[in-house]
C-alpha cells in the first residue's frame, strides 16, 4: 500500500510515493529507516520493495539527515545532505526523500520551472515556518511562482492526537492552540491548519493544494512514533521529475 496524491498523479513525468506499515510483517513492519534499531537485512528489503514498485532506481535517491530544523538544500546530485529538513531541485531523474513517523511530508511541484521539493514538517519546522522558507528559497533559486505550485500534504499525527505542555504551546498562536478541559496544563496543537494556511499566506491556491486527513496516530497501516514509541519505525515520502 502507497500513498500517493491525485493532482501528482495528473503531473506529467512526476514519480512520488509515501510508504506506509503495510505489508505489516513482524518485527520490522515496513520500515525504512536504518535508525531504529531494526535489522539492516529487513530495512533494505522493505527500500527495495517501495522504491521498486514506483520505478525508481535508488542510486538516483537523495536523503537528508533531518534535525527538525529549517534548513533548506538545493540539492544537484544523490547522497546524504547533512542537517537539512528540506531539498529543493530542478534536476530531472533525481528523487528526494524525506522520513516521517508523525511529522508531516510536503511536496511541492513548480510546474512552470520544472522544480520540486520535499519538506519534513515537524512540530518545530511547522512553527518556524519551513515551507514558506522553502518556497522563498524555491523563488530565488528557479523563479517559481507560488500561484503555480502544486502541492501535497501527506499524512500526519492530527490535532486531537498532538498533546503537548505548556512551554510548547506557547511557541505558536493561539488560533492553533485548543486547551484540553479535562487535562489541565495540556494543550492540542493544529499544526496541519497550521501548514496549510502558511501555503495560502505564500499565494499558493487552494485549488492547487491536496491535503491528507489520515493521521498516522489513529491508523495501524502508518507510522506513528507518539503511538509506538521506540519501536516505531519510519515512512519515506519520495518526488522526482522523470524525464522518460
Amino acid at each position: 500500500m502507497i500513498i500517493t496524491s491525485n493532482l501528482f498523479t495528473a503531473q506529467k513525468n512526476i514519480i512520488h510515493g509515501i510508504s506506509t506499515r503495510f505489508p505489516i510483517e513482524e518485527p520490522s513492519f515496513n520500515n525504512l529507516s536504518k535508525h531504529t534499531g531494526d535489522n539492516i537485512e529487513n530495512v533494505i528489503k522493505n527500500r527495495s520493495r517501495f522504491f521498486d514498485s514506483i520505478g525508481i532506481n535508488q542510486a538516483n535517491l537523495v536523503h537528508a539527515n533531518q534535525v527538525h530544523g529549517v534548513n533548506v538544500t538545493l540539492v544537484n546530485k544523490p547522497g546524504l545532505y547533512p542537517a537539512t529538513d528540506a531539498l529543493i531541485t530542478a534536476t530531472k531523474n533525481l528523487f528526494l526523500v524525506i522520513s516521517v513517523a508523525d511529522c508531516m511530508p510536503v511536496m511541492l511541484f513548480d510546474r512552470q520551472n520544472r522544480a520540486i521539493a520535499n519538506i519534513h514538517s515537524g512540530w518545530r519546522g511547522t512553527q518556524k515556518n519551513i515551507t514558506g522558507k522553502t518556497i522563498e528559497l524555491m523563488r530565488e533559486m528557479f523563479n517559481t511562482n507560488p500561484a503555480e505550485l502544486i502541492v501535497f500534504m501527506g499524512p500526519a499525527i492530527s490535532w486531537q492526537n498532538f498533546e503537548v505542555d505548556k512551554d510548547v504551546a506557547d511557541l505558536f498562536p493561539g488560533k492553533y492552540v485548543i486547551p484540553k478541559t479535562e487535562a489541565k496544563g495540556k494543550y492540542l496543537i493544529d499544526t496541519g491548519t497550521m501548514v496549510y494556511e502558511s501555503l495560502l499566506e505564500t499565494g499558493t491556491k487552494k485549488s492547487n493544494i491536496e491535503r491528507s486527513m489520515l493521521c498516522t496516530y489513529d491508523n495501524m497501516n502508518l507510522h506513528s512514533y507518539r503511538r509506538d514509541k521506540d519501536i516505531s519505525g519510519r515512512m519515506f515520502a519520495v518526488i522526482g521529475i522523470n524525464d522518460k
